[in-house]
């Protein structure tokens, strides 16, 4: 059996639930009432419950049953979480306890970063070091370049394009974004390097458009962050007399309650108060298309995994 884990920040599936995950955020410390008000506020202010617990177990579910018929074996897809449970270390312990002979890692983010994607690998190996089973695990990354993908948010990007007036389109920039990294960006060059060239491949599928890269959520001084903020550049567009922005978010798949804030919300206010019109592109989650190209790709790069270890191969092209 192959088992895979899809690491996540965190399940938020009750408003009883926000205050410890705040919590473990903050490495134990509570978030303090005046954080925690804000967040629930947040949370509640979507009207639904959090979605990226919603989708992203819709998302384990599509990726179980896709792969698994490629693959011609049995597949499990195993949620693992760096903030709630179920937790990295125990969806591996889980694996462990279910007969899993093979492990993959799938982010269902297309970005690599050192606290993210990085620290999730490790955790996977380091569990399995703790308990004592040598399992081959192999890293399902680089599909930010996959045709299929870029081909996706330039359709979504060109609908958000098309929304807008045709005032608006005579004139607008679109803000491509990510979840800012904490240093400079020497200590960040393959997660900047990644999140230019894709910018550049969507902006190209979607027929081509004037285009910036802007960071949002980032941290607070004195840590140094990667930078413009997005808020900036909107301001900064629209003081250059820009009619309208994009925004584009290319580092979370799934919609969340801090990237719907932080790249939408908060984005919007800062365009209407400086008079610009906005637009923001519709996030993949658990689409059809996008669950079909991660599970071929997935399947892919377990193939080849099995057929450098020897192993016979039985998944079609």
């Amino acid at each position: 059996m192959i088992g895979i884990l899809l690491p996540v920040y965190g399940l938020v599936r009750s408003v009883d639930e926000i205050e410890p995950f705040y919590t473990h955020i903050f490495h134990g410390q509570p978030p303090g009432e005046a954080r925690l008000k804000d967040a629930i506020w947040r949370y509640r202010q979507l009207g639904t419950c959090d979605p990226l617990a919603s989708i992203t177990l819709r998302q384990a579910e599509a990726l179980e049953r896709r792969i698994g018929a490629l693959l011609l074996d049995e597949v499990r897809v195993y949620v693992g979480c760096k903030h709630t449970p179920p937790f990295v270390p125990d969806a591996v312990e889980q694996m462990i306890r279910d007969g899993v002979r093979r492990v993959a890692t799938l982010p269902v983010t297309p970005l690599y970063t050192r606290s993210g994607t990085g620290a999730y690998r490790k955790q996977v190996r380091d569990a399995l070091q703790r308990i004592g089973v040598d399992l081959p695990v192999v890293d399902i990354e680089g599909w930010w370049a996959e045709p299929r993908f870029v081909d996706l948010l330039g359709r979504r990007l060109r609908s958000s394009v098309n929304w807008l007036s045709a005032d608006g389109r005579s004139d607008y920039v679109v803000l491509f974004t990510a979840h800012s990294q904490p240093g400079l960006p020497q200590a960040n060059e393959r997660f900047c390097t990644e999140f230019e060239a894709l910018a550049a491949s969507v902006a190209r599928a979607a027929g081509g458009c004037p285009w910036r890269l802007a960071y949002r959520s980032g941290g607070p001084a004195p840590q140094v962050w990667l930078g413009p903020d997005v808020r900036e550049v909107i301001e900064a567009e629209a003081a250059a007399g820009r009619k309208a922005v994009v925004v584009c978010e290319l580092m979370s798949m799934t919609e969340n309650v801090e990237v719907l804030y932080d790249a939408g919300i908060d984005c919007w206010e800062t365009a209407t108060r400086h008079g610009m019109e906005f637009a923001r592109t519709e996030f993949l989650n658990d689409a059809y298309e996008f669950m079909d190209m991660l599970s071929r790709y997935a399947a892919r790069r377990i193939r080849c995994k099995d057929d450098a270890y020897g192993t016979a191969s039985v998944l079609g092209t």
